[in-house]
């Protein structure tokens, strides 16, 4: 059953039942209805029906109230976090004081009541940030649970995980991106998780493993210190008839801390007999089920967020450009898949799969302070655009284009030079954008050494040189460049 009936505020209530293709169908648009009302007493199917009809994904419903049956409150999940309310009587007069002032603030805010089906994360992210303004939640405050991929997840967002409207690393890029640009706020510090770099799961097994042959097959026992001669070694030596008797000088002993002591454990892989102090740390992810070493792991901070009254106002403009460049450019991709392409591009060369140099340019913008400003989507519009054969991404207040130079011969350089070149090129057309004392720099790393380097030079992604291979200062008369052909 679905229907539109009149509440005693003269709001049109739509009443339904059952799962309806709402969005596709000519017979209900959405000027027809202010209010959602779902009757269904069964929480299961409740939950079937908002997966469609619910005032964030649905362009018909985009932030109007919704309420449900009173009989499912308490029950309904995370899905609790898009009810504005329980009820049995539409004309209940909380709940028509609720819907007012609902739809007094929408208006003020100046949200439409019907938006365009959403076409990509980033669009889900701004359409849920909006319904999130419009309801006055301001703070996005992570919570524990063990069901969830990253252990920590803030409510709402989880819901539509879980539905498909995102991947995770598609959450975090956007978490990091409303916090360079001041948008969203950090407000308190709960934890720091480390994730799997395959699929950012945090579901995972850690396994001692011997760090010759990596099998996790470990005896470990003590090892017994003899003082009257000095001999080390494994305790399994010293045994004797159910004693302790020095394999060196044959004293037996008796009391620890006056015969003896136990100064270390030592491990003995069971697999290739190497014996060892410290064994490596592995994970495996139950999720993807990869295995990595431990310090391959990615940290991730868990924070509670405040959207900050700049964040509400840029949100609710309808001119918001947040990351469109990842609508329009193929090749720039999330950053924490920007790291671990650099890693695995890393451990090609020095396997001897690729045969060149892996380069990492960096982008980023000071103020005349000397800080690093919050990276603009129009910068990396044009980064995008200068290096459409290469991956682009963004974070820690820079931009990062990847390149390996597959056709390096010898002492030449004049591919590296090109790539400086296009660099130089593309930050001169960031130039018109910049605000005064502003000015845009660049460097760019080239990786050396062995296979040991390869977390350096990841890490070394991070920092900002001091001394850039080139910048250029804000000009009022700069001119927009074009890339070279």
């Amino acid at each position: 059953m679905i229907t539109i009936q009149k509440n005693d505020g003269d709001r049109k209530v739509l009443v339904l039942d059952s799962p309806f293709a709402l969005d596709e169908s000519p017979d209900f648009p959405d000027y027809l209805f202010d209010v959602i009302f779902i009757t269904n007493e069964s929480a299961e199917e409740t939950k079937t029906i908002l997966n469609n009809i619910n005032p964030v994904t649905s362009a018909k419903c985009c932030y109007k109230p919704l309420f449900v049956a009173r009989s499912l409150e308490d029950k309904m999940g995370n899905y609790d976090e898009i009810i504005d309310g329980y009820a049995d009587d539409w004309n209940d007069m909380e709940v028509l004081t609720k819907v007012e002032n609902i739809l007094s603030y929408r208006n003020q805010l100046g949200l439409n009541a019907q938006e365009d089906p959403i076409l990509s994360s980033n669009q889900f992210f701004i359409r849920l940030t909006r319904y999130l303004i419009s309801r006055k939640k301001t703070e996005l405050v992570p919570k524990l649970d063990v069901s969830a991929s990253t252990g920590y997840v803030i409510p709402v967002f989880d819901l539509f995980y879980r539905l498909g409207q995102y991947e995770l690393g598609e959450y975090f890029v956007f978490m990091q991106s409303m916090t360079e640009k001041g948008l969203f706020r950090t407000t308190k510090f709960i934890n720091k998780v480390f994730l799997c770099p395959t699929c950012l799961n945090s579901h995972l097994l850690y396994l001692q493993s011997c760090p010759k042959c990596g099998q996790s097959a470990i005896h470990t026992e003590e090892v017994i210190h003899h003082f009257r001669c000095g001999n080390v070694s494994p305790e399994h030596t010293y045994h004797f008839g159910g004693q302790l008797r020095c394999p060196k000088c044959h004293k037996m002993l008796r009391h620890i801390g006056m015969d003896y002591d136990r100064p270390t454990t030592i491990h003995t892989c069971s697999t290739c007999g190497n014996t060892f102090i410290e064994p490596k740390a592995k994970t495996i992810c139950t999720n993807c089920e990869n295995t990595h070493n431990a310090d391959e792991l990615i940290p991730q901070d868990i924070n509670i967020y405040e959207i900050t009254s700049d964040g509400r106002q840029s949100v609710i403009s309808p001119n918001i450009g947040f990351t469109i460049y990842t609508e329009f450019y193929d090749n720039y991709i999330e950053y924490n898949r920007f790291v671990n392409r650099v890693r695995l591009l890393a451990e090609q060369k020095f396997s001897g799969n690729i045969n060149g140099d892996l380069l990492v340019g960096k982008v980023w913008i000071l103020n005349q302070e000397g800080e690093t400003m919050p990276i603009r989507s129009e910068s990396i519009e044009q980064v995008c655009t200068y290096f459409p054969n290469n991956k682009v991404s963004a974070a820690n207040n820079m931009i990062y284009v990847g390149s390996v130079i597959r056709n390096y011969k010898g002492d030449t350089e004049e591919d590296i030079i090109n790539f400086q070149v296009l660099l130089a090129e593309a930050i001169r057309a960031i130039q018109p954008s910049l605000n005064p004392g502003e000015k845009v720099c660049y460097t760019y790393q080239k990786l050396q050494g062995n296979q040991s380097t390869i977390d350096d030079f990841i890490k070394e992604m991070n920092y900002v040189s001091v001394t850039p291979d080139d910048s250029v200062d804000y000009d009022p008369a700069a001119v927009k460049k074009e890339p070279s052909e």
